[in-house]
């Protein structure tokens, strides 16, 4: 029963990888969403700095942030330090057989560390205190909570919200001496980033050629093949992971790459409204949240589809706004026009002139279209007959411009 545990797994019999493959086909998922419909994310922030709690459908993580002062690489001396560590022991299926246990491990740290190390998201040379000699090392813990699919996509967005909500002491170098000052000194200093990554996860099948975004823990271990795409909020490919034996195609992923592009900026801004509200809850006395709170769900929950819907209904009403026709009035001398007056269309280019003006560049422009056609014409009866190299020779002498031509039809053709 040990050697087979793996079995017990969901999607990992053929039984139900056959039923999958026979649903994906049918264009019909279990949770009754559609082939390119996410899961909402929820994040919870708790009362320490870099705390933050994820959940995607029945998928839950716990990230962690801390920072402490260690000595750079000899390679990068002006440079701190960024390490990624992932917990699945939370999980009782994923830990019965070590194989398995050590494959997801190192798989989902291997992108983690693509997606943020990388791609350099962070700016570590902020993070130097003294060159060669002291620098920040931060450190990201990533605990699994509950596992329903789509790991990586929960553990970027824990890992890129923490870091977000991070917020490190200040220190001064001087006389080879480290001071570390105090919250109550002076403000906790946040992370600077260069870019924000986030992964979006697509899983492919033979039975059918429309991938499955945010697959469940069913749809994902039924899978043939899996594309993990990182994209910034510039909407730039950080990091590209795809593995399986299903045929792919490049229309295939372009459209999961345009579509994670747009869904990467739309958790960011996410991210971004979610640490506002955050900072706005700090300010209110009697608002802690703890450890506990934050796995008991009785925390404040922040849901993507909740905070993104109230932006596009302020962006609806400021449109309306700024389309609604403004009432206008005009002013002749000290009487006021009233709103229902007809305004005059705007003026042609040519009315900015006067008649004079417009009849004078009237006569240059024919004068020009005259002189083009008799050149025209010149120039093709000479074409027929043989050229003669030495009229050539002397036709290169620079002709002797009259002293009464004017200058009117250059400056006519060079407006034209």
């Amino acid at each position: 029963m040990f050697m087979n545990a793996n079995l017990f797994e969901p999607g990992k019999s053929k039984s139900e990888r056959s039923f999958i493959q026979s649903a994906v086909k049918q264009n019909t998922r279990f949770d009754g969403r559609k082939a390119n419909e996410f899961r909402d994310v929820k994040l919870t922030f708790g009362s320490d700095w870099g705390t933050v709690a994820v959940s995607m459908g029945d998928t839950k993580v716990l990230a962690q942030v801390s920072c402490d002062i260690g000595t750079p690489s000899s390679a990068r001396a002006n440079e701190g330090t960024l390490y990624l560590n992932v917990d699945i022991k939370g999980v009782a299926f994923l830990d019965e057989i070590q194989s398995t246990h050590d494959q997801r491990f190192l798989t989902l740290n291997s992108l983690l560390e693509r997606t943020f190390r990388s791609s350099r998201c962070l700016d570590l040379e902020s993070l130097c205190i003294a060159v060669e000699q002291h620098v920040w090392c931060v450190r990201v813990d990533i605990n699994v909570l509950n596992h329903d699919g789509n790991l990586y996509d929960a553990s970027t967005i824990a890992a890129l919200a923490a870091l977000m909500h991070f917020r490190r002491p200040e220190v001064s170098y001087a006389e080879e001496k480290i001071h570390t000052f105090s919250e109550r000194e002076r403000e906790l200093m946040p992370l600077l980033f260069l870019h924000y990554p986030v992964s979006v996860t697509y899983c492919l099948y033979k039975s059918s050629s429309n991938p499955l975004v945010d697959p469940t823990l069913l749809e994902e271990n039924a899978a043939d093949s899996i594309i993990v795409l990182s994209f910034n909020s510039y909407q730039e490919l950080c990091t590209l992971n795809a593995g399986g034996t299903a045929p792919t195609n490049v229309r295939t992923i372009m459209q999961c790459a345009r579509s994670a592009a747009n869904r990467s900026k739309a958790l960011v801004q996410f991210i971004r409204k979610a640490l506002e509200l955050d900072a706005e809850r700090r300010l209110q006395p009697n608002r802690v949240v703890g450890l506990v709170d934050l796995l008991s769900d009785t925390a404040p929950l922040l849901s993507f589809k909740h905070l993104m819907a109230e932006n596009v209904r302020q962006e609806v009403v400021q449109k309306k706004i700024s389309d609604k026709p403004i009432p206008s009035t005009e002013t002749v001398g000290d009487e006021q026009l009233p709103a229902d007056t007809k305004i005059d269309a705007p003026m042609d280019e040519t009315t900015w002139l006067s008649v004079e003006q417009n009849t004078w560049i009237e006569q240059q422009v024919k004068n020009v279209q005259q002189s083009l056609k008799e050149s025209t014409q010149v120039a093709g009866k000479t074409s027929k007959s043989k050229p003669n190299r030495s009229k050539n020779k002397a036709s290169k002498k620079p002709a002797i411009r009259k002293q009464d031509q004017s200058d009117s039809e250059e400056e006519v053709t060079q407006i034209l």
